[in-house]
């Protein structure tokens, strides 16, 4: 592994590595809406503008439908984002996508900042989610595209660090607004969204296009030049990337252009749907939303209200650091195995809040063990869970389908969104802690799903992994896989030498 990822990072230029990473500046803009909208939920100015004033408690407060339906329905605009996303990239392409997504952010936080009413703050946020759909998928199967197999995880993966920035800086502004009692402290929480959409549209004039993508288009030389650009000077001067847009042809063969969506449940490609799909539901119901979300509400409903929007900053830092490791496990030690040990400790960590939580009489040690527990349950979340899934989405689906395999799944990860961020204020105000069963047992599920049914596909090439999907699985013991002599040309041009990885026997047909 070590020697591999050496050969392909030596390949590396400067602009391969900006366009890797310079638009996952969308991906702070996701990690900051979300992380900033736990707060402003608890906002005295938000609440004094948006909430009915309660003579009883002499407060602003909303009730759990209205906290539902504004944490819920914006995920309708992602749904849409998410779901558009495939055919506009198969369309015109990633680049033109990236400045349709900062648009789209920018007329939603322009309504949301003017809004007097909670309708007008509500339709606001739906118009940025479209814009985070559009994100999710745009950005990560742009980085698949374009870098080389041995650190495609990392590059992937790399997406949960920029969310964790985009929520520190979130958990930061609220706690700096925190007790503010005005319309300035939410509007100024709100209005810094706008330099996110600015350096997308900005960073997106210096990228070139996806070399596969121009090759569905039949634009091979095109390809070529856009591969040339990425590549280093010693590839472009041996003929390299002509010969790695030849393999990638050959070897996609009937695969070069883009299918329908009918194909995404044909042969192996509905292995392949399901697995995506069902990474994806695992993303958004084994707790994240729970932890990330109403954990500034959850704090103040149960007895930590001094420390309630202190806590969300260091879980938020927590998270961003937990990140680091595991985008150097998921091509060290593999997707398989990150996800394993990420779904056992965050059932572990859950279990453990609900069962010390539901006591009716804690312990100073207890109560800290409670909050420490969410706070490991996010370095649990962040380590793998919370990240991979995008990056199977990326690399599991044959060229053919690669981004309408992605925008289903990100489309049914939006579906559960909308799910669990609808009824997790009903289950804090019924079952308390008590959530932590639920949200645990979910995680055993997806670590039994994970035993038994994903591959490994770390250090492969795009076109390898169509050969993995071509024999069964068998979790016991190593698969062979038959590569074509093309896939094996495409391995060695990307800086892979080696003839068996990731545990499987290869051979060559």
């Amino acid at each position: 592994m070590t020697s591999n990822f050496s050969a392909a990072w030596a390949k590396t230029t400067p602009l391969l590595i900006f366009s890797c990473f310079c638009l996952l500046t969308g991906d702070v803009l996701f990690g900051y809406d979300t992380g900033s909208y736990g707060g402003i939920l608890a906002n005295p100015g938000f609440l004094a503008r948006f909430a009915p004033y309660h003579e009883a408690t002499k407060t602003h407060a909303f009730d759990s439908l209205h906290t539902s339906l504004l944490s819920s329905l914006p995920f309708i605009g992602k749904f849409i984002g998410c779901l558009a996303a495939g055919p506009a990239i198969e369309r015109v392409g990633h680049r033109m996508v990236f400045f349709a997504l900062s648009l789209s952010s920018v007329v939603g936080v322009i309504i949301e900042i003017t809004s007097t009413k909670y309708v007008q703050f509500l339709i606001g946020r739906i118009i940025v989610y479209i814009s985070v759909g559009l994100v999710e998928v745009n950005v990560t199967t742009y980085q698949a595209e374009i870098v080389p197999a041995a650190f495609r995880g990392l590059v992937v993966v790399s997406l949960q660090l920029f969310l964790a920035i985009g929520t520190t800086i979130a958990t930061g502004v609220n706690k700096a607004f925190s007790t503010s009692k005005t319309n300035v402290g939410w509007q100024v929480v709100t209005g810094i969204q706008f330099v996110f959409p600015l350096l997308i549209c900005l960073f997106t004039f210096f990228i070139p296009n996806s070399p596969r993508w121009l090759l569905s288009k039949d634009r091979d030389d095109e390809a070529v030049n856009s591969l040339r650009r990425l590549r280093s000077k010693a590839d472009v001067d041996t003929g390299h990337c002509e010969a790695e847009i030849a393999a990638i042809r050959d070897s996609l063969q009937e695969n070069v252009h883009k299918a329908s969506w009918f194909d995404l449940i044909r042969g192996t490609n509905l292995r392949r749907t399901l697995l995506v799909v069902a990474y994806y539901f695992f993303q958004q119901t084994t707790g994240q939303a729970f932890v990330s979300t109403y954990q500034t509400t959850f704090y103040k409903t149960n007895g930590f209200a001094a420390q309630a929007f202190t806590f969300p900053i260091i879980t938020s830092c927590l998270g961003f650091l937990a990140v680091v490791p595991a985008m150097y496990l998921v091509d060290s030690v593999g997707r398989r195995i990150t996800l394993l040990q990420s779904y056992l400790f965050q059932a572990f960590w859950l279990f453990l809040l609900a069962g010390l939580g539901s006591k009716t009489v804690r312990s100073t040690t207890e109560d800290n063990t409670v909050v420490a527990s969410f706070m490991l349950y996010a370095i649990s979340y962040n380590m793998g869970s919370a990240s991979i899934p995008y990056l199977l989405g990326a690399e599991i689906p044959n060229s053919a389908l690669r981004e309408k395999t992605q925008a289903l799944g990100s489309a049914w990860n939006v579906i559960w969104a909308f799910v669990t961020n609808f009824v997790i204020p009903y289950m804090i105000n019924s079952i308390h802690f008590k959530v932590g069963w639920v949200f645990g047992g979910v995680s055993l599920v997806a670590l039994v799903f994970t035993f038994f049914f994903l591959p490994e596909t770390k250090g492969r090439a795009l076109e390898e992994i169509d050969a993995i999907f071509s024999v069964p699985f068998n979790p016991c013991k190593p698969n062979v896989v038959p590569l074509t002599e093309q896939q094996h040309r495409i391995a060695r041009l990307e800086g892979d030498d080696t003839d068996t990885k990731s545990g499987a026997e290869v051979t060559c047909v």
